[in-house]
């Protein structure tokens, strides 16, 4: 009899300590769930996140065919001349060519028939003094990025000369070539400019 007794209270003992097993597990279950769901809905919202970041990001260089006299006026404009300058031209496919002498020097500028972006352009002038700070011949070399059809641009690297500056920048888009300008602190112009967009 009391052999049986004490079966039972070592089975109901079980039955409970299994019972209160049993719920523990399904709760720990659920917040394993409720975690992988939160985990998932993250991924989620940040993949959309970077979705909606690249479809909103402009092109780097929007698709753009022009004529050689669109291109002449942005070659005019790119060095702020404010004049025609350019009394010979050339086009070698995709390029439009132009060239002209001027601040006692060559100056050669090239134009992307298919972007509309200037993809060199350099006039190895003698620079004897300088009249610009260094903060003022970098933000010259930024007005040059813009005003050759470069936007998202980023400096990464600045050299030093005697009476001008070397930057070298690089696109927060996507672009891998980096592009170089060379800026006179004489009275700001661009003296070099050189990089190699994917349709040049």
């Amino acid at each position: 009899m009391r052999q049986k007794k004490w079966l039972s209270l070592f089975l109901g003992l079980n039955f409970v300590i299994l019972t209160i097993f049993g719920w523990f597990l399904v709760q720990q279950v659920t917040v394993l769930q409720n975690r992988v769901d939160t985990l998932y809905a993250i991924t989620q919202e940040t993949s959309t996140e970077a979705e909606i970041v690249l479809c909103d990001m402009p092109a780097f260089a929007p698709m753009q065919t022009i004529g050689a006299d669109t291109a002449h006026q942005r070659a005019i404009d790119f060095m702020g001349f404010g004049k025609r300058i350019f009394s010979q031209i050339d086009y070698d496919h995709p390029v439009y060519k132009f060239h002209a002498y001027v601040d006692g020097g060559e100056l050669l500028v090239q134009i992307c028939q298919t972007s509309g972006q200037v993809v060199y352009a350099e006039n190895p002038r003698e620079v004897r003094h300088s009249n610009l700070s260094i903060d003022e011949g970098l933000e010259a070399a930024q007005q040059a990025l813009s005003r050759g059809g470069y936007d998202n641009m980023e400096l990464f690297l600045v050299q030093i000369g005697e009476h001008t500056i070397r930057s070298t920048f690089s696109s927060t888009c996507g672009n891998p070539a980096p592009i170089e300008v060379v800026i006179g602190l004489d009275n700001g112009r661009v003296m070099g400019f050189f990089t190699k967009p994917e349709e040049a």
